[in-house]
């Protein structure tokens, strides 16, 4: 379950003598509070170690900084080589002891480790800091910088979920937000894709842990509106309310990146901007208006950061119930899991190799999608929705179904994990990693993280400090708590494959992009320890039974992983097509893909994965895409706007694997009005028109219909000649938007020979050798982009190369290509319109 520092924003600001007697919250946790506050604001004088030899430094360099802003240690980093010896190896010995305290960011410093070396003195404990201030200079690798600024927005959810704050407000919190208003992220209901061709299989599972954010602001509504909520509640709020307002102070990375931005837009004359701490309100309200990419990007994250629903925090939903039920009625439940556009990216990427490798001979190519549904995440929210585990599997699994098919994705197998074929399929893998002796039960001890469904080791965790001094201990990945469990689970020998796994990661291009390959290869570099693969059935129900040990469920990842094999024992082909030449996954699920898989097939004596495709994920408008900030494109708002022909287009003209896509409904409209509409539909409909095409033939193509028409034509040609071979290297390599790229630069070349030879002039001047030549480039263009488009946007290139007459037996790849020809051939009776220009605002 997603939590940040929200519901403690919301507490904390309450806790203020303004608020009358009716509306104050209870002792302990306004102590806690506070403490909490104080921890954050004097940071300095929570170390005694630093403090007293750092005194006159302090003086000397941070006078300016007021008491409580919570930038003393920062300020005294900022000038380390002007500090006294005593007061730098104080602040060294502080950064060496978080560093052996396991809090050092390894993925960071092995990205970012060129930059540290030249930019930071090699000095790896500030590095963070030091590179923070070379985010404009032009030698920091893309990379890197977008690892800056993901710390830099992790560091602003500095209230992080606090169980000793929970345990404070209890009393305050217990009765209001149970039942129907709940809703429960899935994680591992999930998108599944497999395709092979002769042995190639793809996988994705995109993640969204996000919720909708709906129930705080009604209460918030009626807060302010003086609505008779109870007292807890009414506190609560007050925290929140005041607490975000106060957030620009305990910000310093805010300071940074936007202090250009608040001096233009957020100055004393802004009305609304009363406070020192409502600049982040203020840059909120402004976002549209800001120029600075990285404090756009920072207030779109902070923006995503205060907006986790109530129901992340499930103290707070019963704090808050009575006035849920009372004012709240009209706020819907969530519906679960929903299709997204992230998810269609996955389904496009590999749909369109899909059809790239029958175009080009492959056969048979087996492309499965399905659903996994099993795990403590489905039947908690099954639960919670009061309905059965099966029958809210079916309905979820049913979305995804209808999604894709609207999609166009040729997939052949849709598998789900229920099926019974996947569930025979599961017990007799157990069985054979039992018979080869990778399995056996002990008692487990480790730290799981709930949130993620995974135990997470000690050096791959780190501790947190709660407001009452105490520390918990989250994961370095997630962020998310962890708790120490120990109990007796089946154990899978994880430890011996090391090297197996070594091996396989070093055979080839295993893992694509480098800077993933080289996150897998840091983990192989530490230890490996055995992996858990069961959960007792008393905690996990919803899953599949340990084979003749009912008292366990099997582990939901190993069970899910296994699909793929499903799909691949149920296929029709006898043709052999394990193992899978290349899984498709986003870049949150590596490590289950790039470790676990493989080590379980290693084990089984199967060959693992060939390579991995790791791709990003999509932002909306530069915002991470998230149900709380009410962003979350669906895809059939895309189809009802531009159809599935618009949305696959886009998808693979803008989405790069190596990086981040952006989404933008206005970009995406504009781009298919551009390319479909008036670059390609312009090509088709100028060659086809009655008035310069009245037999409605398309003439065959010779050189000699080129030389006719002079240099236009000649470059044209060479252009004409050199694409489909570009095209076909990208299209190999993944790279669909750069082969795009090419098809469209060989449309504006024919477009604008088209506009050159102005064949209406040639027709006119009674030209006929000359115009026939023009109309059979044009048209033999046209049906090269046709044939070339087919994997992006198939229905629309039928329609093209049906309107160009081309028979279906001449549309593979082979036909690609320029063909010369003294044929003629009717065209269709379709319309020339391929694709009608949008009408959007």
């Amino acid at each position: 379950m997603v939590r940040n520092d929200s519901v403690a924003q919301s507490l904390g600001a309450r806790s203020g003598n303004h608020v009358g007697s009716q509306h104050r919250v209870s002792q302990p946790c306004r102590q806690q509070l506070r403490n909490q506050l104080l921890q954050q604001h004097e940071d300095v004088q929570f170390n005694p170690n630093v403090r007293k030899p750092c005194a006159s430094d302090e003086r000397r360099f941070c006078a300016q900084i007021k008491p409580g802003q919570g930038r003393v240690l920062e300020c005294l980093k900022s000038h380390r080589k002007q500090l006294d010896d005593i007061c730098h190896a104080a602040i060294f010995q502080v950064e060496k002891e978080e560093m052996d305290d396991s809090s050092v960011d390894f993925q960071f410093i092995q990205q970012c480790k060129d930059p540290i070396r030249r930019l930071c003195q090699n000095d790896a404990s500030n590095a963070l800091e030091c590179l923070k201030g070379y985010l404009e200079d032009s030698t920091l690798e893309a990379h890197c910088k977008e690892l800056i600024l993901e710390r830099m927005a992790e560091q602003n959810l500095d209230i992080r979920f606090n169980p000793t704050l929970h345990k404070a407000c209890s009393m305050d919190i217990p009765k209001f937000c149970l039942g129907v208003f709940i809703i429960i992220s899935i994680s591992h209901l999930e998108f599944l894709i497999i395709v092979t061709f002769h042995e190639k299989v793809w996988q994705s599972a995109p993640k969204d842990h996000e919720l909708e954010g709906k129930v705080v602001d009604c209460l918030k509504q009626n807060f302010v509106a003086k609505k008779p909520l109870t007292q807890s509640c009414s506190d609560h709020l007050t925290v929140l309310m005041e607490q975000q307002a106060l957030h620009y102070q305990l910000d310093p990375v805010l300071v940074s990146l936007c202090d250009k931005e608040i001096q233009v837009h957020c100055g004393p004359e802004e009305l609304e901007n009363n406070r020192q701490g409502q600049v982040e309100e203020c840059l909120k309200r402004k976002f549209d208006t800001l120029t600075s990419v990285e404090c756009r990007r920072h207030v779109a994250l902070l923006i995503t950061a205060v907006q986790v629903d109530i129901q992340a925090d499930p103290m707070l939903h019963r704090a808050c119930a009575i006035d849920l039920v009372t004012f709240c009625k009209d706020v819907p439940p969530g519906d679960g899991r929903k299709p997204h556009i992230g998810h269609i990216y996955t389904a496009v990427l590999a749909d369109s190799s899909a059809r790239f490798h029958r175009l080009i001979g492959c056969n048979p190519v087996i492309f499965s999608t399905g659903t996994d549904e099993h795990g403590l995440k489905i039947q908690q929210a099954a639960l919670h929705g009061n309905k059965d585990p099966g029958q809210f599997c079916d309905r979820v699994s049913g979305l995804f179904k209808v999604a894709l098919d609207e999609c166009e994705i040729s997939y052949t197998d849709y598998i789900r994990t229920t099926e019974s074929r996947h569930k025979e399929n599961v017990n007799s893998f157990w069985k054979l990693l039992s018979e080869k002796g990778y399995i056996y039960k002990g008692k487990y001890e480790g730290w799981y993280c709930t949130a993620d469904e995974a135990f997470v080791s000690e050096d791959q965790t780190t501790l947190v400090k709660l407001l009452n001094g105490q520390e918990q201990r989250v994961s370095l990945e997630s962020n998310r708590p962890v708790e120490w469990f120990s109990e007796e689970n089946y154990l899978f020998k994880l430890s011996t494959l090391k090297e197996e796994l070594r091996y396989w990661l070093k055979s080839g291009p295993v893992i694509r992009p480098l800077r993933h390959y080289n996150l897998v290869k840091s983990w192989l570099d530490q230890e490996l320890l055995d992996l858990s693969i069961s959960r007792p059935c008393t905690r996990l129900s919803w899953g599949i039974p340990v084979p003749e040990d009912s008292s366990h469920t099997i582990y939901v990842w190993l069970d899910a992983l296994l699909n793929y094999m499903t799909a691949a024992k149920h296929s029709q082909s006898d043709v052999n097509i394990w193992p899978p030449s290349v899984h498709v996954i986003g870049k949150d699920i590596l490590k289950f893909h790039a470790i676990y898989w493989p080590a379980f097939l290693l084990a089984a004596g199967l060959e693992p994965p060939k390579s991995l495709l790791v791709h990003g994920h999509w932002l909306v408008d530069d915002q991470k895409m998230s149900k709380t900030t009410g962003n979350v494109v669906s895809p059939q708002s895309c189809i009802d706007l531009v159809k599935a022909t618009g949305l696959r287009y886009f998808l693979m003209h803008e989405g790069v694997p190596a990086s981040d896509g952006n989404f933008s409904m206005m970009r995406m409209v504009r781009i298919a009005n551009s390319d479909l509409a008036d670059g390609i539909g312009n090509l088709v409909s100028r060659c086809c028109g009655k008035s310069l095409n009245p037999l409605q033939t398309r003439l065959g193509v010779s050189p000699s219909s080129f030389e006719s028409c002079g240099s236009p034509g000649s470059d044209l040609l060479s252009l004409l000649e050199r694409t489909p071979d570009i095209v076909h290297n990208e299209y190999k390599q993944w790279n669909f938007y750069k082969g795009i790229d090419k098809i469209m630069t060989l449309v504006r070349g024919a477009n604008g020979f088209f506009q050159t030879m102005e064949p209406w002039k040639l027709k006119k001047e009674g030209k006929v050798d000359q115009l026939n030549a023009t109309m059979a480039i044009t048209m033999e263009t046209a049906r090269v982009v046709g044939t070339l488009l087919q994997p992006i946007v198939p229905s629309y290139s039928e329609r093209m190369l049906d309107k160009l007459g081309v028979p279906q037996e001449n549309r593979n790849w082979d036909f690609a290509r320029l063909r010369w020809t003294t044929t003629e051939t009717s065209l269709g009776a379709q319309q020339a319109v391929l694709f009608p220009r949008i009408k959007s605002d």
